[in-house]
């Protein structure tokens, strides 16, 4: 895969607690505005794979009303033309991750850590947010990352995260926990295939598999 390019970055010097799966916070809030259910929308929060790709039997099966049902099908088909369809669509190189992911990241002050699941044809099968932080970095720990990866049935996963400061490359808080995060996804059978940073501000991209990092 082609590498990206940038410098050294900068280490996590203002950690977050890492979010508690998939479900990006502003979109919590907005399915508990609609159902006006804390309850339910944490119920979501916790389906596996995400609420998103959801079928109303699916729902049915969460104990949604025909009302709630139709509210969340109608709130994927809103989520779903923010962002361009990535279902089924396979990776071929980092420089495919970083096009699609730099003009979401690219421009964010502060950190955000993905997860891709992928299938066992390496096609995308979810976006898991693992972790948000300050403009210095984001608190995860390998545990916090595979769990929501486990629970969304991935085959495989790739890593995606950005520097807000505009320099791509990864620093050694970065290169530790994927190097860390590899041992452990080999362990459950989950290969991590890639983790590629995006540069804030225009400051390109890097890869670990580009870089040898990840093996």
């Amino acid at each position: 895969m082609p590498a990206g390019r940038g410098k050294a970055g900068p280490g996590a010097e203002h950690p977050a607690v890492p979010l508690g799966g998939e479900l990006a916070a502003q979109e919590a809030e907005l399915l508990r505005s609609v159902l006006r259910s804390q309850r339910i929308a944490d119920r979501l929060a916790r389906a596996p794979g995400g609420w998103r790709d959801l079928s109303e039997h699916e729902l049915e099966q969460l104990r949604l009303t025909r009302v709630q049902r139709r509210a969340v099908l109608a709130l994927q088909q809103l989520v779903r033309s923010g962002y361009p369809s990535l279902t089924k669509h396979k990776f071929s190189c980092s420089a495919d991750i970083a096009r699609i992911y730099a003009g979401r990241l690219g421009g964010l002050v502060y950190e955000v850590m993905l997860g891709l699941a992928l299938n066992g044809r390496n096609e995308f099968m979810a976006e898991l947010e693992l972790a948000r932080g300050g403009r210095h970095g984001a608190a995860l720990t390998v545990a916090d990352a595979l769990r929501p990866v486990v629970r969304a049935g991935a085959s495989a996963f790739v890593l995606v995260h950005n520097h807000p400061s505009g320099d791509p490359m990864p620093s050694p808080e970065d290169i530790a926990l994927t190097t860390a995060m590899q041992k452990a996804a080999d362990l459950v059978s989950i290969p991590l295939v890639d983790h590629v940073i995006i540069g804030g501000r225009g400051g390109g991209f890097s890869s670990m598999l580009d870089l040898c990092i990840i093996q």
